[in-house]
């Protein structure tokens, strides 16, 4: 798994195919919350993919959110600048499908007098 500080190297993080159009459903869930991200610039790799990565202008992160499914079917999540140098991630385990909304909108928007 990539550390934080390092550039992030894509090859080392992926593993298993992701089915895109479920992907940016479950993004979209939340779709007040995906908004207020200002995601754009989405990049996947077509042939194989196994990567997404989307540019966003939060309020508390700028730059690129990475989302890998990782081995055991849980979604390693990467926030990088806009260099790829990874400013956080998830932990070892992963995130299950139904914590990674709130994971990246706390992590790129959410602030502490949010009410929702």
């Amino acid at each position: 798994m990539n550390q934080i500080k390092e550039v992030i190297d894509v090859k080392k993080a992926s593993c298993r195919e992701m089915y895109m159009p479920d992907l940016m459903e479950l993004l979209h869930s939340d779709f007040r919350k995906y908004v207020c991200w200002g995601a754009r610039n989405f990049l996947v790799d077509k042939k194989q993919p196994t990567m997404f990565r989307m540019l966003v202008s939060g309020n508390l992160h700028k730059g690129y959110v990475y989302i890998f499914l990782n081995g055991m079917d849980l979604f390693d999540v990467y926030l990088t600048t806009t260099q790829g140098t990874i400013k956080d991630r998830t932990d070892e385990m992963g995130l299950y499908f139904d914590q990674l909304v709130d994971w990246i909108d706390d992590k790129i928007e959410r602030l502490p007098n949010y009410v929702y």
